[in-house]
């Protein structure tokens, strides 16, 4: 389960907020930019994390929160909703049928709706989810990113609590 208080809050809306995935881009962008992570990795994340905010807002109900962890060695981005149900059939939605025709996948290329989560799939290299947390709502996660990548290797050692450490210093100097 995911326990919200352990992770930095990054960014909060409600459902009359206007563009909350524009504002969480904007908000995470500068946070991961400070955390020293690569151009690459801020921009996949920034995309991954804008999505599941998008279907938070979309789908569920608030209050809505982005947090973001370091836990392992990694960078965790959480997306917490008011809506205490888990999400059904996402993840076969999210992985592409190797048995789908071209025309079936050309097809689903040109819908308007329903690839965010394939997005949300290759960008984050399958390690995304949801999960309950420990007041009964739900969470969606992404991995962003090794820890240490946001480091010199001459400085990058694997103590959680210096990487804690770190998020929290920084998240301090973006709320100042």
């Amino acid at each position: 389960m995911i326990s919200a208080p352990s992770a930095a809050l990054v960014y909060r809306w409600t459902d009359h907020t206007i563009n909350p995935p524009g504002e969480a881009r904007s908000v995470l962008r500068r946070v991961l930019k400070d955390l020293g992570l690569s151009d690459d990795v801020i921009s996949d994340g920034v995309l991954a994390v804008s999505e599941l905010v998008a279907n938070a807002h979309e789908h569920a109900c608030g209050p809505y929160e982005v947090h973001l962890r370091s836990v392992a060695g990694r960078y965790i981005c959480e997306i917490h909703d008011g809506k205490p149900l888990l999400p059904t059939g996402l993840y076969l939605a999210a992985v592409a049928s190797p048995e789908a025709t071209a025309s079936e996948a050309v097809s689903g290329l040109l819908t308007e709706r329903g690839r965010g989560l394939l997005i949300v799939n290759e960008l984050t290299q399958g390690q995304w989810g949801f999960q309950v947390t420990d007041w009964g709502t739900k969470a969606a996660w992404v991995v962003l990113a090794e820890a240490s990548a946001a480091r010199k290797p001459e400085a990058a050692r694997r103590d959680g609590r210096a990487e804690e450490a770190r998020l929290s210093d920084v998240l301090t100097k973006q709320s100042s």
